[in-house]
């Protein structure tokens, strides 16, 4: 089976990590994810209830939901971020992760909640983005909020459909197999690594409510967020599953 395109991400997990760098992702002393989760947590009373992540990366965002006493399971598709993700959670015996192809697998459980930061954006093709909303409000109590952190947004993203890899690169005109220098953080120094760009899609806030819609959602908010170095233009929305699920 050809691999999926978003397991780009796990290649450049490896090449960050043999650069000796520690971390890429959500640090979980990034201030405005911190405060975000915090309000959120407390706003949907959520301590003690259980919240899984998608996407979850090397478990950033569950050291802080841990910290704020909920019971967090993250799931990714990336082996080599979740060895981090182990690691930085070790402190917390009620935090658990997974590998999961979070478009292609079912999620066993129910949770009380459901995160994403910086996930749906990576999913280019319509039917993924599809299947993957699917998966997450499936694993939802009815009632139950998501919170979808940074999400790649712009007024003017293209609105049109997209059906295969192929055409995303041609209609985005992005160079995803070109080596480019990237360069990051560790102990106040910057490390250059050599790693292709990871596909993303930008999406308006008419398509990103549609597609929550279309998922069963009830979408809560949209916030446009200030330009940031993880996602320079993005959008973090709330939203919930409503108590009456009407999807079959």
């Amino acid at each position: 089976m050809e691999e999926p395109y978003y397991l780009a991400y796990e290649h450049r997990y490896k090449k960050v990590y043999e650069a000796g760098i520690e971390r890429w992702g959500h640090r979980p002393d990034d201030e405005v994810l911190l405060q975000t989760l915090t309000k959120w947590v407390d706003d949907h009373q959520l301590r003690g209830k259980k919240i899984i992540e998608f996407a979850c990366g090397e478990g950033g965002c569950g050291e802080i939901l841990s910290r704020l006493g909920c019971v967090y399971h993250g799931v990714d598709i990336a082996p080599s971020a979740l060895e981090k993700a182990r690691s930085a959670l070790k402190p917390y015996p009620d935090a658990t992760i997974s590998l999961l192809d979070m478009v292609n697998d079912a999620i066993p459980g129910s949770y009380d909640a459901a995160l994403d930061c910086m996930g749906l954006h990576m999913l280019v093709l319509d039917s993924d983005r599809r299947k993957y909303l699917r998966n997450t409000f499936h694993c939802l109590h009815p009632g139950a909020p998501m919170l979808l952190f940074r999400e790649s947004y712009k007024a003017d993203a293209y609105a049109g459909a997209v059906g295969s890899f192929e055409q995303w690169q041609a209609i985005s005109g992005g160079d995803f197999t070109t080596p480019r220098k990237l360069s990051a953080a560790h102990n106040g120094i910057d490390i250059e690594i050599s790693a292709p760009f990871v596909p993303g899609r930008a999406r308006t806030k008419e398509d990103y409510f549609k597609e929550m819609t279309d998922a069963g959602f009830a979408v809560d908010d949209f916030i446009e967020m200030e330009s940031n170095q993880q996602c320079p233009f993005s959008a973090t929305i709330y939203v919930h599953k409503p108590r009456e699920d009407i999807l079959s």
